[in-house]
């Protein structure tokens, strides 16, 4: 027997796959796949359609009918929490029902919620017991009215736990011109997982190479000192990005600094944005542009 839950709550919802350590996406691009949510009654009528997990491929639903799709089976018992997120639309027969369940290991029980009617983005909290989860819905034998023009579709689901341990504490990401290199030094208070760091290197701030690649420490709980020559940067400024990955593939990107490398004595004596309106630096961030005293100009990121 499945068991119902009460809270739910509508959530208004704008999706990034942020790159945090432990989130589960599935996007029902298709089903019934290694590693995918999969029919657990073999129902007919149903599957993966237009990027949707949907209940009427053929135009309707059925009568008479209990579909049930199920994930494969977790391990959330090193989250915090599993905070589960889905995206459905859906027009049903009164009497029909949708829900969203799991699986709970500590229980040896599904428990769940009722979806039924439901229309939006949803976000609802489950145990770090739960091992599987299932979206069912019941066609039910009892229900009176036409089937011509209901359906239901599932968008996405989305797990996460939201206390989210950070790969790595740095402390600070530097640079300095040494004539013949620019150096670049930062420093980690602590790492965990983490894989390997990636230097990347810009003339403008905008279009990105990655000029080195730097083993990481793993897991360490002291400071630890990083350091990089850069030898063919240009004249002007150049700009680097940290972007550190980890053992999962996941990546954190730290912010941009800049080394004035420039070959002049001119200074600049005025800052303008790209409509040419002049701006004060101290209160501006991101990419702007330096007016030198004989007229010609350089772009510049300020941070």
């Amino acid at each position: 027997m499945k068991n119902f839950l009460t809270t739910l709550c509508l959530m208004i919802f704008t999706y990034v796959y942020s790159q945090t350590p432990s989130p589960i996406i599935e996007d029902f691009n298709s089903t019934d796949q290694p590693g995918e949510w999969a029919s657990a009654t073999g129902q007919p009528n149903t599957g993966s359609h237009v990027g949707q997990l949907c209940y009427n491929i053929t135009g309707n639903y059925l009568d008479n009918q209990y579909y049930s799709y199920e994930s494969q089976s977790y391990d959330l018992t090193t989250w915090a929490i599993v905070e589960v997120t889905f995206s459905l639309t859906q027009n049903i027969r009164n009497g029909d029902q949708l829900a969203l369940y799991y699986f709970d290991s500590a229980t040896l029980s599904w428990w769940g919620w009722d979806l039924s009617g439901l229309n939006g983005t949803y976000m609802v909290t489950a145990p770090t017991t739960a091992t599987k989860f299932s979206f069912d819905f019941n066609t039910n034998t009892n229900t009176n009215g036409n089937i011509n023009g209901k359906y239901v579709h599932i968008d996405y689901i989305y797990l996460q736990d939201p206390v989210i341990t950070l790969p790595i504490e740095l402390i600070s990401f530097t640079g300095t011109s040494n004539e013949e290199y620019n150096e670049l030094n930062w420093t980690t208070a602590s790492e965990i997982n983490s894989d390997y760091y990636d230097i990347q290197w810009s003339a403008d701030a905008c279009d990105w190479e990655s000029i080195w690649n730097l083993s990481a420490a793993g897991n360490s709980t002291s400071d630890i000192h990083y350091s990089f020559q850069h030898r063919n940067y240009t004249d002007g400024f150049n700009y680097y990005k940290l972007v550190q990955y980890d053992y999962d593939g996941w990546f954190e990107e730290f912010d941009i600094i800049a080394i004035d490398n420039r070959q002049t004595n001119q200074r600049i004596i005025k800052y303008v944005d790209f409509s040419g309106r002049e701006i004060n630096p101290i209160q501006t961030k991101g990419l702007v542009i330096g007016i030198y005293e004989d007229g010609s100009s350089i772009q510049i990121y300020l941070k």
